[in-house]
């Protein structure tokens, strides 16, 4: 049977709970999943109680960070870790640190808002979120019902582009820092959804220095050749292989895309064989 090492719950930015997830992972008849929230691991212990020994679920992670090019552009990287440590110290600064940020994020452009006459107050973004670590998507659909876009799109694209001289950037942590931090919970680290962007290619193999360990050859948005892309590119690097749906729930109309990427199980067998390695090497 397959499994699905990315997945996302509303503990981030997902409509689903981890027992949501956990059941749907279930029906789909997947072997083993991972729960990979943003910049937080507080939907893995309600997973991993809910599956038993129904589905394996393995203690995940994406931390969204920016890479700083050598002429001075950022790019958001995005960086998974698998079987990692959720009560490790460093981690939990570095999920603190992140959380901060998002928050500053908010902060920031409510005052944007406010200056463009969108009347967007915090109590807005924090209701959106729910339980969830709170980014974007909730500060998006926020704007919306502030009357500052008429969708989540328009939202997006006005406040949460690069391009637009409304954006507002988030004091991320580097790649490096991320990868760090993973390291030192035990975990491995791998690269989120590269997609069709030849300079990934080049950060990939700068970011394996710093300890990157695989590459997200399987993805919903990548196509079957980009797929084995980035296949040949783990192997002929000497990194492992991750994947997944990058599953956010159902939402706005559109259905659930958990098990809709098949991932091999012999992935999950070569993580796990991978960290006793990197566990003892950290000892």
């Amino acid at each position: 049977m397959p499994a699905d090492l990315h997945l996302h719950t509303l503990h981030s930015d997902g409509s689903w709970t981890p027992t949501q997830v956990v059941e749907a992972a279930c029906e789909q008849g997947l072997q083993c999943i991972a729960i990979t929230d943003h910049d937080t691991v507080a939907g893995i212990a309600e997973a991993q109680r809910v599956a038993a020994a129904r589905v394996e679920v393995i203690p995940g992670i994406e931390i969204n960070t920016v890479y700083a090019t050598a002429n001075g552009e950022r790019l958001d990287v995005h960086i998974l870790g698998y079987f990692i440590d959720t009560d490790n110290a460093d981690l939990r600064k570095t999920m603190q640190r992140q959380q901060d940020a998002r928050h500053q994020l908010v902060a920031d452009t409510i005052v944007r808002c406010n200056k463009l006459g969108i009347d967007l107050q915090m109590q807005h973004v924090i209701e959106c979120a729910g339980t969830g670590s709170i980014g974007r998507p909730h500060l998006s659909r926020a704007i919306v019902k502030a009357g500052g876009a008429k969708d989540v799109t328009e939202a997006f694209s006005r406040f949460m582009s690069r391009e637009s001289p409304d954006f507002i950037p988030r004091n991320s942590i580097t790649p490096q820092e991320a990868i760090q931090a993973i390291e030192s919970a035990g975990g491995i680290a791998s690269i989120a959804h590269p997609g069709k962007n030849e300079r990934m290619e080049r950060v990939i193999l700068e970011l394996k220095e710093a300890g990157l360990r695989a590459v997200e050859a399987y993805h919903r948005s990548h196509s079957l050749e980009l797929v084995k892309q980035y296949l040949r590119l783990a192997a002929i690097n000497h990194m492992l292989a991750t994947g997944g749906s990058d599953c956010h729930g159902p939402s706005d109309g559109y259905p659930a895309s958990i098990g809709s990427v098949k991932v091999p199980i012999d992935v999950v067998l070569a993580l796990k064989s991978a960290v006793p390695a990197r566990t003892e090497a950290a000892i």
